[in-house]
């Protein structure tokens, strides 16, 4: 016995061994964690509210770097001291933008290559508050279309504030058509209110010289003038409607122009799956039928959480031996309880 005492303890300590390397590797990944040589340099800017350490440095969409530390200064102004890899390339020219993250205020640091020398920045440089650009007011933004927000539920407010705030920074599809007809439609109607309200009066003046006529008719006459004058003291709310249905139209055509390639290569692509699937629909039809099993069998090993659960009984490492033929060395194992061969 005491003989594999030292196997038994080489086989533990290999083990132990694989599962702190495992363990390490889930805290590189959750902590973001950064080994890569890294440069620091700094950034001048006049509002930094919301960006904090540790928040990420992007370039282009990719994470480049962290923010290390933020200094504030007596003149309104604060730098920010920032990491970035030693692959990025900074000159005189690089400018240094604040952004939304997400609608939930979290920010991070942009850099782009502007207007300006070629010339490398080197460690410890700093790039002046005239080339570095501070988070867009949120509020004022959100506020200047409060007006809208109010005929929108709330899943439609997010939506168009996130898209909103991709416009203003510069990182989304721009709806400058869409506000555009919606301005002209609503100045030409409100060129024509005048025009509008002197029909709507002089309609009611006609009725109420026909009505005079027959005593019959007065009725009939009498209800479709209350008609009118409900128009009449709706008219701002016909106009936005009519603004709104023209916006829409616009929209929907320009969304239908978009997306005409794409639906086509779709449609195409459809086509062509169909093929595969008649082509070997017996393979296809025992998929069906065998998946709803294998989905029983998954849903019960995820019976207690989003994670499965294993019961260990042999832990074998496979190593290519002489020749390339595989040699598998049991690190662990056990032939009871659970594991007691059936």
């Amino acid at each position: 016995m005491r003989s594999d005492l030292p196997g038994i303890a080489a086989r533990l300590g290999l083990f132990a061994l694989a599962c702190a390397a495992g363990t390490f590797a889930l805290i590189m990944v959750f902590a973001q964690l950064r080994f890569g040589p890294a440069t620091t340099y700094n950034a001048v800017f006049t509002n930094v509210s919301g960006l904090e350490e540790g928040q990420f440095v992007r370039i282009g969409g990719v994470e480049v770097g962290k923010v290390a530390h933020i200094t504030a200064h007596d003149n309104d102004t604060a730098t920010v001291a920032f990491t970035a890899d030693d692959s990025v390339v900074m000159t005189d020219g690089t400018r240094a933008l604040i952004r939304y993250d997400n609608l939930i205020g979290d920010r991070y640091l942009e850099l782009q290559e502007g207007a300006g020398g070629v010339h490398p920045l080197k460690p410890g440089d700093t790039i002046p508050v005239q080339r570095t650009q501070p988070a867009l007011d949120l509020d004022s933004l959100i506020g200047g279309f409060r007006p809208l927000f109010k005929a929108l539920n709330p899943d439609q407010v997010n939506a168009l504030s996130s898209q909103l705030i991709q416009v203003f920074q510069n990182q989304g599809a721009t709806i400058n058509s869409f506000l555009s007809q919606t301005a002209q439609l609503t100045s030409a109607l409100a060129d024509r209110d005048e025009l509008i309200g002197q029909v709507i009066t002089n309609l009611n003046t006609v009725l109420g010289s026909l009505s005079a006529q027959s005593g019959k008719f007065d009725e009939a006459v009498t209800s479709l003038s209350q008609l009118v004058e409900g128009l009449a003291a709706r008219k701002t709310d016909i106009s936005n409607s009519v603004a709104h249905s023209n916006a829409a139209a616009a929209s929907v055509a320009d969304l239908m122009q978009r997306i005409r390639p794409p639906f086509a290569n779709t449609v195409t692509q459809s086509d062509r799956a169909n093929g595969i699937v008649v082509a070997d629909h017996d393979y296809v039809d025992n998929l069906f039928a065998t998946l709803p099993d294998a989905y029983k069998v998954l849903g019960r090993q995820g019976l207690y959480g989003d994670f499965f659960s294993f019961y260990l009984c042999d832990l074998v490492l496979k190593v290519n031996g002489k020749g390339g033929q595989p040699v598998y060395i049991k690190v662990a194992g056990q032939d009871s309880g659970r594991c007691t061969p059936q």
